[in-house]
């Protein structure tokens, strides 16, 4: 069972017979019944719970069906969502959210005036 599965890696459930630094490979069934093989290596271990597994030598195309995989399953549990992996995320300062730090200055210049003694209001 796969789990926090991307187009760079997943955590699948745990397996005894596999530690951190081994290769192998891993088959992911798409929708269409086909399997879609990916060579892996375990970069980490929790102990009893669950490995974290890199993708190596993934293709673009790769990428691309793992990214329809995760839409198409998303989509079956009524969260559509178009997954896009080669999109580059915005930047936070090129977002339209209001930074936490103008807000901040904001209020303390209202603050400022508030409680200054001259007639700036």
């Amino acid at each position: 069972m796969l789990h926090q599965i991307s187009v760079g890696g997943c955590l699948a459930e745990w397996d005894e017979n596999v530690f951190t630094g081994d290769e192998f490979r891993l088959e992911i069934q798409m929708q269409n019944k086909n399997w879609l093989p990916l060579k892996c290596k375990a970069v980490y271990r929790f102990e009893n719970n669950g490995i974290g597994i890199k993708f190596l030598d993934i293709t673009r195309f790769e990428q691309e069906l793992l990214a329809r995989i995760i839409s198409d399953t998303l989509a079956s549990e009524g969260l559509p969502m178009q997954i896009d992996p080669f999109a580059q995320p915005n930047r936070f300062a090129e977002s339209a959210v209001p930074r936490l730090t103008d807000h901040r200055r904001e209020q303390e210049e209202l603050l400022e005036r508030i409680m200054s003694s001259d007639d700036r209001k």
